[in-house]
């Protein structure tokens, strides 16, 4: 693969650990993004990773970011934003509007503001990704407003991809399976994805977006990593 020089938004996170791990195994720089100093520590003194502290709540916390980014490595490649908010597991209607509201904004308007930020300074053979999960389009008890949250992200990435039609490839990875990360060694099962097969998944799309067209990919077990099992949607 060329060398690139990847973003990853939610580095700390089990499937960003992932993809940080696979990108450094490709030969690729990384700027590893996440909100907590301390768990960033986890990347030790590898220069080839270089960490920022930051978050994309807010446009000017998503300027930064791209400020230390770019200050860091120079020209970034790709932005993969691994950041989903957790969610409580408590019945749709035991919500108040105001915490759906705020579900909302850690979910989806955080991918928006890291798009509107990243997208324009990305190169124009670059590419924006998205980490999304398989409850956009089922709904696990008392999880509704998780799978609420998802479908909503998988359409904000259609339009972003509609609107998009030359220049940064824009992606949504929907990870339909549990990931065996570092948070859920102990209880894995053998058919979860692991995190680093995410990442060579995430590595291959953006290495070759064009044999991963989307713009919405799912990756449902470890047979399909580095391959395209589906028909894209249009």
């Amino acid at each position: 693969m060329a060398d690139k020089t990847i973003l990853v938004v939610g580095a700390a996170g089990d499937v960003g650990q992932g993809i940080v791990a696979a990108a450094r195994t490709c030969g690729w720089r990384v700027v590893a993004v996440g909100r907590s100093a301390d768990k960033l520590t986890r990347f030790g003194d590898d220069p080839g990773i270089a960490a920022v502290v930051g978050d994309i709540s807010t446009e000017a916390g998503a300027e930064a970011i791209w400020a230390g980014a770019t200050s860091s490595f120079g020209t970034i490649d790709a932005a993969i934003i691994a950041v989903n908010a957790p969610n409580e597991i408590r019945p749709l209607t035991a919500w108040q509007p105001n915490e759906l509201s705020a579900l909302f904004a850690s979910n989806v308007v955080s991918h928006f503001i890291a798009a509107q930020i990243f997208i324009p300074r990305l190169p124009a053979d670059g590419v924006f990704l998205g980490i999304g999960g398989g409850t956009a389009d089922f709904i696990i008890p008392k999880m509704a407003p998780l799978s609420v949250m998802q479908a909503a992200q998988r359409m904000l990435y259609r339009g972003l991809a509609r609107e998009q039609r030359e220049g940064v490839a824009i992606r949504e990875l929907i990870i339909v399976s549990m990931v065996n990360g570092q948070s859920k060694r102990d209880r894995a099962q053998p058919d979860w994805v692991t995190d680093i097969e995410v990442g060579r998944h995430v590595c291959a799309i953006v290495a070759n977006p064009e044999c991963f067209p989307g713009p919405v990919l799912d990756l449902k077990s470890r047979e399909q990593v580095g391959r395209l099992d589906v028909e894209p949607e249009k």
